[in-house]
């Protein structure tokens, strides 16, 4: 009896879990990404990377989904793999352990409403319509926390959000407790206005950042905490330590949409204000305090034509730049984690996300203009994008001549440059569908660089004047 009562409870385990199984539809997708690459990374003469790299990655998201109003999302991430190097198990013999959880939240509609809720390790990307997000955007804008979004009416939507940036990061004080200066925290809320042929987002963002929230480095080494730090302070600062006060602040407010009313022509901007403000840093630099305050704004517009067979455009844009005083603060806009996808080898505008970005993840410091024609296609499942483009720094040449450390190599969000430097850019980028799911990228690029007479000697010899990169990428898209 005893047996025929365990073998019913096991068979009842056994439905049960099938039943369970059965509520929730399993959906899975994702690409494979190879990638082999020539040419200069940086424009840095001695950066010590290879000149010719290949890599390799792949990115699954599973879908757990209940119903219409509530589903979970894993998204596992293994690489990239760099071939060759053993402790990624591209080596002699694999056997990689590189798996990553980058997403990983629920979506689900509060009862009785059409408001969605996400909650979880999400991508935090703030409206954008021209190239991208100057100050938080793209794929290494992953983050933890909220967001609420829904509609007012058939044209007026809102999306509000909370991301926690950083937190208990940097160790214990003497009392063997975590610092109560040490959390980073944003807060966000988008307006989106949807009309025939009308696009408009207002959006503002505010930020409270503890002193200590981006001291020192996390232990792991994929962490970028450089250029959170460095896109939020006057350059040159390596740290928020020395402030006077325990927390600072930081705010945002931005406007971006497009107008498509007057097909086949579209014009789209995006603008932004920002200020990070942390006091004053206690330790004096050559006998003076120096200002913990950055604030500054950009601006940029870009008007297409669509013809048959190609797409030709002008993109311009215009970012603020410092003034001739090094301790009064930076007048440059203030970024969390930007990606200007403006090119495909100055900026972040390339297929893999290889980290070229020889100029910048953001526009910030910069001017310039692009002439660029996209989807040239005469033949099937075959087009390109070419671009030109003029860059030039904003930044006050007296930043340069007055030393104090600064190169042009100063701040992780890119070159620092001033208005007596420039850059010329040119992009050749081909795709070839050579399967429905299976697609071939080929990118070229090119950039000469040219600093200003106010650079020491010694500053100017490490950078490369000419740089030029090729990159072939396979995607398999299931």
């Amino acid at each position: 009896m005893k047996r025929i009562v365990t073998l019913l409870l096991a068979a009842g385990l056994v439905l049960g879990a099938a039943a369970g199984s059965q509520a929730a539809d399993i959906k899975a997708k994702g690409t494979w990404d190879f990638m082999v690459q020539f040419g200069d990374q940086s424009a840095l003469k001695h950066d010590g990377q290879d000149t010719m790299s290949a890599m390799q990655r792949l990115r699954t998201q599973v879908d757990v989904i209940a119903s219409e109003s509530l589903k979970g999302v894993m998204f596992f991430e293994i690489g990239s793999t760099n071939w060759g190097q053993s402790n990624q198990g591209g080596a002699l013999g694999t056997d990689g352990r590189q798996v990553e959880v980058r997403y990983s939240y629920i979506d689900w509609v509060i009862p009785q409403t059409e408001v969605k809720v996400r909650v979880g390790l999400q991508n935090f990307t703030l409206p954008n319509f021209v190239a991208g997000s100057a100050i938080l955007g793209g794929g290494a804008a992953d983050g933890a926390g909220i967001t609420i979004a829904g509609d007012f009416t058939e044209n007026v939507g809102a999306s509000l959000f909370w991301l926690r940036a950083e937190n208990d990061n940097v160790g214990y004080d003497s009392k063997k407790d975590y610092k109560a200066s040490d959390a980073f925290d944003v807060v966000g809320l988008t307006v989106p206005l949807t009309f025939d042929g009308v696009k408009v987002t207002p959006w503002g963002m505010f930020s409270m950042i503890g002193k200590d929230s981006l001291d020192g480095n996390h232990a792991d080494s994929r962490d970028q905490i450089g250029t959170l730090r460095t896109g939020l302070t006057p350059i040159g600062m390596t740290s928020f330590s020395g402030s006077k006060d325990r927390n600072g602040n930081a705010w945002w407010l931005g406007l971006g949409g497009e107008l498509t009313m007057f097909n086949p022509v579209r014009v789209a901007v995006d603008a932004a204000y920002g200020s990070a403000d942390m006091g004053e840093n206690g330790a004096r630099i050559n006998g003076k305090e120096m200002d913990l305050k950055r604030s500054g704004w950009y601006a940029s517009i870009i008007g297409e034509y669509k013809l048959d067979f190609m797409t030709p455009g002008l993109l311009f844009w215009y970012a603020s730049g410092d003034d001739n005083d090094y301790y009064n603060g930076s007048e440059r806009l203030p970024t969390i984690r930007g990606s200007w996808s403006a090119s495909s080898y100055g900026f972040d505008g390339n297929y893999y996300d290889s980290n070229c970005d020889v100029i910048g993840l953001t526009p910030v410091g910069t001017m310039a203009v692009f002439a660029q024609i996209k989807d040239i296609s005469f033949l099937e499942d075959l087009s390109h994008v070419f671009r030109a483009g003029y860059i030039k720094g904003t930044n006050n040449t007296e930043m340069a001549r007055h030393g104090y450390g600064v190169t042009p190599f100063s701040t992780s969000e890119g070159l620092y440059l001033t208005t007596g430097d420039s850059a010329i850019e040119v992009n050749f980028d081909t795709e070839y569908k050579i399967y429905k799911d299976l697609t071939l990228f080929v990118e070229l690029g090119y950039i000469n660089l040219d600093l200003g007479d106010t650079w020491k000697q010694a500053q100017k010899d490490s950078v490369r004047e000419n740089n030029f990169r090729g990159a072939v990428n396979l995607e398999y898209k299931f």
